[in-house]
C-alpha cells in the first residue's frame, strides 16, 4: 500500500512539473511561404518567412494597402497632413474599416499567471508599424494586447471590447527609440492583478488590472467599457488564449515565442 501511495505521489509530481514547463514555439519545421502551423491566423495575413538562418512568423501588411484607392488609407493620409502623426485616437477613428491582425497560439489553450516573451523585428508599414503580444483572448473575441509601436516609439497596453479598441495604459511617445533593423524582445508578466511589460530587459510599463479608469479628455467621464465591472477582459486574473498581435499595414517578424506559466 505504501508503494502505491508513493508511486501516485511521484506521478502527481511529474504532472505538476510538466504542467509548469516552459512552452517554446519551434518554427524549424515550418514551411516558408505558408501560414504557420503553430499559430492559427484569425485576422490578417500571417506566413512563415526566412530571416538569415532563422524561420520566423511574418505578419504581412501589404494586402491591406494593395489598393491605392482604399478610402481608409486616403483618409489617414489627409488626417496626417492636417494633424500630424501623434494623434493615435484620430488615426484609429480613420481606420474604422481596417483591422487588427491576430494569430492565436495552438499549444496553450489558456494562460493565466506567468511570463510570455517574443522577439520581434519591424520590417515595414506606412499607416502603422506595431508588434505585440496578444493575451486574455475571450470566447467572444475580446482581448488584451501589449505592443511596441515604431511610429510612436512607445509601449502600450490595449483592450478590445465590443468591436472597439481602447488604450488602457502606456508610456509617452519617443521613450523607446529602437533600431528597426535589429531584433528586440518584448516580455509581459502577470500575477493576479499585477501586470508588467519589459522591452529589451527594461521595465516599460506596470499596471494593476481591474483599476477604475480616470477622467477622459477635458475631465469628461470615462467610457463605460473601460470600467472592469462592464468589461470582463479588464478584470483580473488573466485567463484566456494568447498569441501575436499587429496593426493594419504593419509588417513584422516574430520568433522565439516563449510561455512560462507560474
Amino acid at each position: 500500500m505504501k508503494r502505491v501511495v508513493t508511486g501516485a505521489l511521484a506521478s502527481a509530481a511529474i504532472i505538476a512539473v510538466l504542467s509548469a514547463a516552459d512552452v517554446k514555439v519551434d518554427l524549424s519545421k515550418e514551411t516558408v511561404g505558408r501560414p504557420p502551423t503553430t499559430f492559427t491566423p484569425m485576422v490578417g495575413t500571417w506566413v512563415i518567412a526566412q530571416d538569415g538562418p532563422d524561420k520566423v512568423v511574418m505578419v504581412d501588411g501589404r494586402p491591406w494597402v494593395a489598393s491605392k484607392d482604399n478610402p481608409t488609407k486616403l483618409l489617414i493620409e489627409s488626417a496626417r497632413r492636417l494633424y500630424g502623426t501623434s494623434n493615435e485616437e484620430l488615426m484609429d477613428n480613420a481606420k474604422q474599416f481596417a483591422y487588427f491582425p491576430v494569430a492565436v497560439l495552438k499549444s496553450v489553450p489558456a494562460f493565466s499567471n506567468g511570463t510570455i516573451s517574443v522577439k520581434f523585428k519591424t520590417v515595414a508599414g506606412d499607416a502603422d508599424r506595431a508588434s505585440g503580444i496578444l493575451f486574455n483572448v475571450k470566447p467572444n473575441g475580446d482581448w488584451l494586447a501589449i505592443r511596441y509601436n515604431d511610429t510612436e516609439h512607445n509601449v502600450a497596453l490595449w483592450e478590445f471590447h465590443n468591436g472597439i479598441r481602447r488604450r488602457v495604459a502606456g508610456t509617452r511617445e519617443g521613450m523607446f527609440m529602437l533600431d528597426r533593423a535589429a531584433w528586440h524582445e518584448l516580455k509581459m508578466m502577470t500575477d493576479g492583478a499585477r501586470f508588467r511589460a519589459e522591452l529589451d530587459g527594461q521595465v516599460a510599463l506596470e499596471y494593476t488590472l481591474g483599476t477604475e479608469p480616470g477622467p477622459g479628455r477635458g475631465g469628461a467621464a470615462p467610457n463605460p467599457d473601460l470600467f472592469p465591472a462592464n468589461n470582463a477582459v479588464l478584470r483580473p486574473p488573466v485567463n484566456g488564449q494568447i498569441g501575436l498581435w499587429a496593426k493594419t499595414d504593419s509588417t513584422s517578424y516574430f520568433k522565439d515565442y516563449v510561455v512560462s506559466p507560474k
